[in-house]
């Protein structure tokens, strides 16, 4: 490592133990920044000093002796960029020398200054083009001891107390800026979506930029490209950790599928975390077929459409702690999928709506089985299964467009039943697992029935399934909806499926279904829970989607939840006779 001497401005290598205290500068680059030739040469060194990027280094050289420290790290002069080898390795070394300077100085040259900035609500300091570089992401994160300069090198404020500021501005979470989490807590997409407003001069630097938020290390390649780069950053971050939501982030945004091309593909991701509760995650496998994978999936009512369960949520703190589960649309079939576009790239499966009434509800109805599949990208799948597939990629297109539907789901299998009947005719469209009832006499109510059959020795069982939409005065947005559990071993043979689908429409519009829990039935060994609303991309196969989840044999479910909700109550009353005593 080498320094710049505050008191000679000659620059000395240390390495290992022998490193001494030294403060260190961050700043942004202009186009005659100050060279390690340049500083090394005296002479050059001492006629140029009016220059401002000689004198940036200068001032923090005398801010530095001021402060007590006797060395000075600048990557500008620091540095032999003409090396290789010395530039690949200072760039995986640098979040480590920021990490472990005593004080790192921030130089915002284009913030006044005067104190204004701070009293005019921050908006020169937040609008400083230092926010928007990628370096300077990491030499923000990983200092303890971090204080701003303006432009004439007057005090801003320190990292810890502006820490709600700088969380407003970056969209990094406060307590990783106050030193109260650790980096390694976040998600690598909440640490994605932290650069995705970022920009590079070199293409490649937005890649190599997040080497030390991610704490891994590879050969920087210039003229490999932006998105070459990226990819490679994925593909080692995947080798160190299990954490699924680094494919948490919009294919609609990317060139590609399987991993993304640029981190503003995660800029939607800040809130999807790690899933604490998940049990030790199955390793990634990448290879020249694709990623291989080990999640729960979820079955849908079409062949080549399953949502792989990842083991990351969404958290919605400004909604009562929302959760939800982030799922994975993929298409294909003999586990071998490619990630999808339409109707939507990711799906947060909302496992509850808030803490009223949460012990009512199983929260998560989702698979406990896992699967081991293959995601590659599309040439090689649509190659091999794509005239089979036709069908379902094809078939968001509607038309009449609904303005919303039911996405149908089944997280535990459909338990030997099969689908037997939908009334209204032509509401279903099986190849998209997508259903949309219609209205009768233009009523705001629309409805229908999902029949399905288990067929085995003996009487066949039927169950069916109520759908309900709620449409505003204009027929086109989405109020609100309803689903319903409908037993069927009593019914009047004499009565039609679609008899009974009319008359849960006209009790749907009479408010004869209830009103409490509309989201959410159990009835027996059967739930149905529509608990996720999304919009859709582009409008297809409706504006609006409500994911259904439909669950046939609830028994085990039913005593995992009883066993959970009783062990909570044990604790609390062990809690509160502890602190009673």
């Amino acid at each position: 490592m080498r320094l710049i001497n505050v008191h000679s401005l000659d620059l000395e290598e240390f390495s290992g133990s022998n490193i001494p205290a030294y403060a260190i500068l961050s700043h942004t680059w202009d186009k005659n920044e100050a060279t390690f030739r340049e500083w090394t040469g005296r002479r050059a060194r001492m006629f140029r000093w009016r220059r401002p990027a000689i004198l940036k280094v200068w001032q923090a050289c005398k801010q530095a002796r001021r402060d007590g420290f006797p060395y000075l790290w600048v990557d500008t002069v620091c540095i032999d960029k003409s090396s290789s080898s010395e530039l690949s390795e200072a760039i995986n070394s640098m979040f480590a020398w920021y990490q472990h300077s005593k004080v790192c100085y921030a130089y915002l040259c284009d913030v006044c200054p005067s104190d204004m900035a701070i009293r005019e609500g921050f908006k020169p300091f937040e609008q400083s083009k230092w926010f928007t570089r990628g370096w300077t992401l990491q030499e923000l994160i990983a200092p303890q001891n971090f204080i701003f300069y303006s432009g004439g090198w007057k005090v801003l404020g320190n990292k810890r107390a502006m820490a709600t500021q700088l969380s407003q501005i970056t969209n990094i979470d406060a307590l990783l800026l106050l030193g109260e989490r650790r980096l390694d807590q976040f998600s690598i997409a909440q640490r994605m979506a932290w650069a995705a407003r970022r920009s590079t001069t070199r293409k490649e630097d937005m890649a190599y930029c997040l080497l030390g938020v991610f704490n891994i290390a590879m050969p920087l390649l210039y003229g490999e490209g932006g998105d070459r780069a990226f990819r490679r950053l994925q593909e080692e971050v995947i080798r160190a950790s299990d954490d699924h939501s680094i494919l948490a982030f919009d294919t609609n945004l990317s060139s590609e599928t399987l991993f993304s091309h640029h981190p503003i593909t995660f800029a939607g991701s800040n809130k999807i975390q790690k899933n604490m509760d998940r049990k030790i995650t199955a390793p990634f496998s990448m290879s020249n077929a694709g990623l291989t994978i080990t999640t729960p999936l979820i079955q849908t009512l079409s062949p080549f459409w399953v949502l792989a369960v990842l083991n990351c949520v969404e958290v919605d703190v400004a909604n009562n702690s929302r959760l939800s589960q982030v799922c994975l649309p993929l298409f294909g079939k003999d586990n071998k999928y490619m990630r999808a576009r339409s109707p939507v790239t990711l799906i947060c499966r909302l496992l509850h709506e808030g803490i009223v009434g949460l012990r009512d509800e199983i929260v998560d109805l989702g698979p406990r089985v896992e699967s081991t599949y293959l995601i590659s990208n599309f040439a090689k799948i649509y190659s091999a299964y794509g005239t089979e597939m036709d069908a379902a990629l094809k078939g968001f297109q509607i038309e009449p467009v609904p303005a919303a539907g039911f996405m149908i789901t089944f997280p535990q299998g459909m338990g030997g039943y099969e689908l037997y009947e939908s009334q209204p005719a032509g509401a279903l469209h099986s190849d998209i697992s997508f259903f949309a009832p219609y209205s009768l006499n233009d009523s705001l109510f629309a409805g229908g029935l999902l029949v399905f059959k288990r067929s085995g020795p003996g009487v066949p069982r039927y169950i069916a399934v109520y759908m309900g939409l709620e449409l505003d005065t204009t027929n086109r947005l989405l109020h609100d909806w309803i689903c319903r559990v409908v037993n069927m071993d009593y019914r009047d043979p004499s009565r039609s499926f679609k008899e009974i689908a009319e008359d849960m429409q006209r009790k749907h519009h009479h408010g004869l279904l209830g009103t409490s829990q509309k989201h959410y039935h159990h009835q027996g060994d059967f739930i149905v829970a529509a608990r996720t609303r999304f919009h859709t991309l582009q409008g297809e196969p409706s504006g609006e989607m409500i994911m259904a989840e439909l669950v046939f044999n609830a028994e085990p479910l039913v005593t995992e939840w009883d066993n959970l909700v009783l062990e909570e109550k044990l604790v609390a009353e062990r809690d509160n006779s502890c602190s009673g005593a």
